[in-house]
């Protein structure tokens, strides 16, 4: 029983997993650089830079990218999934003023002559998705707060209403028991003086 025609096949199969992977690895490699290099410049205010990262239709829609509708500090990229043609990288952008604002968004990119490029209209489709579930969540944050504030407000104001109306009790029953204090003599009229 001969076992070389068994290992090569097995080298084969091994040998093109690992190219299989190599080749994945660098397709994702290459969206995240593209899909860095695009925030960066966006972020920098870099339009030719940022030019150069997206596709020809939708480059169209960088204008409102430019005026500063994008302000945020900074981004993170996360989770890539890359299928054919199109790649799509997990993003986080950190805006407000103090850079506490969480927009979720999805970069989409388009594979175009061996070369990746970002799909701006898709990328600010999800964007204002993003921006408005940040916008819920944080009003929904604020709502939660502030009734717990209201309640806090309410339950205070109570307790010194009740307090109040207790200490106000108190007092008229003081008054109603204590003996009636001594009323000054009643003073008799003065006859009227009969001068003549």
């Amino acid at each position: 029983m001969s076992f070389k025609p068994f290992g090569v096949s097995l080298w084969v199969v091994l040998w093109s997993v690992l190219l299989s992977g190599c080749i994945f690895s660098s397709e994702s490699q290459q969206v995240r650089e593209t899909t860095e290099k695009f925030w960066q410049s966006v972020l920098a205010k870099d339009m030719e830079t940022t030019k150069t990262l997206v596709t020809w239709e939708s480059a169209q829609f960088l204008g409102f990218l430019s005026d500063n509708s994008v302000s945020a500090q900074r981004f993170e990229t996360g989770e890539i999934k890359v299928q054919e043609n199109i790649a799509e990288v997990a993003t986080v952008l950190y805006g407000g003023e103090k850079g506490d604002m969480i927009i979720p968004v999805r970069t989409v990119l388009v594979r175009h002559q061996e070369v990746w490029l970002v799909d701006v209209q898709k990328t600010m489709g999800s964007m204002v998705s993003g921006a408005m579930g940040a916008v819920v969540e944080q009003l929904n944050t604020f709502m939660q707060n502030g009734l717990k504030d209201l309640d806090r407000a309410l339950s205070d104001n109570v307790n010194q209403l009740n307090q109040n109306l207790k200490q106000g009790m108190d007092q008229l029953q003081k008054d109603l028991t204590a003996p009636p204090s001594a009323a000054p003599p009643a003073q008799a009229p003065t006859p009227p003086s009969n001068a003549i």
